[in-house]
């Protein structure tokens, strides 16, 4: 009778507000994980950050950045490696403790943040925040060789060398998994999961149109229909529990973007066999932009009370603390038994 009743204020106009199901406020968290980075020197507590830039003690070393990611010491080359921000991204950069002119790393079109001195070997390693997911640089500094290791569709959170600088420890998450860690010689050999993750989806992710990931079901039916689910986020390769909650109840297209979709994504959607463009959810729509007939939008509005979301038309609205976790239960509550078609897999 409730599904009813919500199809039912779908269908119709602005409604008074209703209260949320208990089960739609919150959804379990998966676990979250690290790495411990290797201990601050006690040598080099003279170096810090003052008003964005880098100081020795007293001693000036760096010009003012609009901000500093990260900085570490090599006692050994006396030599500061740092992430600072002098234009729209993140660089990397190296300094004399003493003072010099500031040498930079060649610099990538991406943000090169978290920097770290190898225990031995005379290597730094940072990340590079790429589209389709983060890199592990590290680089040789006398040669300037480099080496790259991807993580795609996921973010790294953390980085931690063993001492004999052959192997490194890293904390990440991606879309379709929550954080877990893995560890891999720093060629990207050898690579094996050491604290696996609190949830891993059985889903396939994939590029889609207009610069988004989409999530399915690994195998998909005979002639099955998936509706559609658009999660606009902040940031696209990372874990979120609500999402990751979700997609766990139904079997459903899920396209993860960082922005409202264009004419090109809607093409790329209708022209997508298994994607069924009469059952379409839209979480964290930009406001004021009306639904179509087939799409029903879920959105924050922060004049509801806690614990009361309203239907207008074909726009939901809930408190911006729980309209993620609120979207999940909603979804899912319409979706059931209407995604489930019986056949053999291909």
């Amino acid at each position: 009778m409730r599904k009813l009743f919500l199809l039912t204020l779908l269908a119709g106009c602005a409604s008074s507000t209703l209260r949320i199901p208990g089960a739609w406020l919150s959804v379990p968290v998966a676990p979250r994980h690290s790495v411990t980075t290797h201990a601050a020197k006690p040598e080099t507590s003279a170096i810090h950050v003052d008003a964005g830039r880098i100081l020795n003690g007293g001693k000036v070393l760096t010009e003012t950045f609009t901000a500093i990611d990260s900085f570490d010491v090599s006692l050994e080359r006396k030599e500061v490696v740092f992430s600072a921000k002098r234009g729209d991204n993140f660089d990397v950069g190296l300094v004399s403790v003493d003072g010099s002119e500031i040498h930079w790393i060649p610099t990538d079109p991406a943000d090169e943040v978290a920097v770290q001195w190898a225990p031995r070997g005379n290597k730094v390693s940072y990340f590079v925040r790429g589209r389709a997911g983060d890199v592990v640089r590290t680089v040789h500094i006398p040669t300037a060789f480099r080496l790259d290791v991807g993580f795609p569709n996921a973010t790294l959170h953390a980085l931690e060398w063993e001492p004999a600088a052959e192997h490194y420890s890293v904390a990440l998450d991606s879309v379709d998994a929550s954080d877990r860690v893995e560890n891999l010689r720093y060629g990207g050999e050898e690579r094996r999961v050491t604290v696996p993750p609190g949830v891993k989806l059985d889903v396939e992710v994939e590029p889609f149109a207009s610069d988004a990931l989409i999530v399915r079901p690994s195998s998909l039916r005979y002639n099955e229909r998936l509706p559609l689910i658009v999660w606009i986020a902040a940031e696209r390769n990372v874990w979120n529990d609500a999402r990751g909650a979700l997609l766990q109840r139904v079997r459903a297209a899920c396209v993860v973007t960082t922005r409202e979709p264009d004419s090109a994504f809607w093409s790329a959607a209708r022209a997508t066999q298994w994607i069924d463009m009469t059952k379409v959810f839209i979480v964290n729509p930009a406001n004021g932009q009306r639904p179509t007939a087939n799409e029903t939008r879920i959105t924050a509005d922060p004049t509801l009370a806690a614990g009361r979301y309203r239907v207008d038309g074909r726009v939901v609205a809930a408190p911006p603390a729980v309209v993620e976790s609120f979207a999940a239960g909603f979804i899912a509550d319409q979706l059931k038994g209407t995604s489930s078609l019986n056949g053999s897999s291909r």
